[in-house]
């Protein structure tokens, strides 16, 4: 028998032994160790700017379960929009991997304040309470007293996005008042009345003429009592001067 006969006769045997032990280690492969010929691992599909609804489907249609994250109001976001997810985009995870996303609560807003009849001060005060800024506030001439809020914009009850301002009027007074009549009361109660109403009020000019005057009295004014005349007026006062003797 040549040596060359008898490398052709085991042939087959070494094929049948190959063959065999791959066999072996197929089956051992994959009933023993499963997991490391056949992986479960999904990409994580990206579903931020959808609405949560949306995304909670496609997640799921993937065998992901989607969870609901962080909510926080966010500018420019609408409502129910997803702002992130974790884990991130094209992530490879197990199936049945939990998708935390987090979701827009829109824009804050807020309620206008009514501030028509304050002061300028005080409604720059409700309007902060509530989170918003005084914007333009402009002066239009009106019946009611100086400084008082006439309008604002938006008005009151509407909800605007926080942060913004609201705008307001207000009264620069009336273009005429009636200058009150102080004839009779002392020069220093007259000045304040006056000036209570937006007059101004010159220094005491004495009276030496009128007779009967208690000292220190108005007898006399300039403009007269009732007189109409556009506020911050210099208002000229005679007071009676203490009676001469002989």
């Amino acid at each position: 028998m040549t040596l060359r006969g008898s490398a052709r006769r085991s042939i087959p045997y070494l094929v049948a032994i190959m063959s065999g032990f791959l066999l072996a280690y197929l089956i051992v492969a994959f009933f023993l160790f499963p997991a490391h010929l056949v992986t479960s691992d999904t990409k994580v599909p990206n579903v931020v700017g959808q609405t949560y609804e949306a995304a909670a489907a496609q997640l799921k249609k993937v065998g992901f379960v989607p969870q609901r994250g962080e909510q926080r109001f966010t500018a420019g976001t609408a409502s129910g929009q997803v702002l992130g997810q974790t884990p991130l985009p094209d992530a490879l995870e197990p199936h049945g991997t939990r998708i935390v996303l987090d979701v827009s609560q829109g824009q804050r807003t807020g309620t206008v304040p009514q501030i028509i009849g304050m002061t300028r001060q005080q409604a720059e005060l409700a309007l902060q309470h509530v989170g918003l800024e005084a914007g333009d506030v402009t002066q239009r001439e009106s019946p009611t007293p100086r400084g008082q809020v006439l309008s604002s914009t938006p008005s009151a009850g509407q909800k605007t996005p926080l942060p913004s301002e609201v705008s307001f009027i207000v009264s620069s007074g009336p273009s005429q008042l009636a200058v009150p009549d102080v004839t009779g009361q002392t020069y220093s109660s007259a000045a304040q009345l006056l000036m209570q109403v937006g007059f101004r009020v010159a220094p005491a000019q004495l009276d030496t003429v009128t007779a009967g005057a208690p000292e220190g009295t108005v007898t006399s004014q300039d403009p007269s009592g009732n007189e109409p005349a556009p506020p911050g007026v210099t208002v000229r006062l005679r007071v009676a001067a203490a009676p001469r003797h002989p």
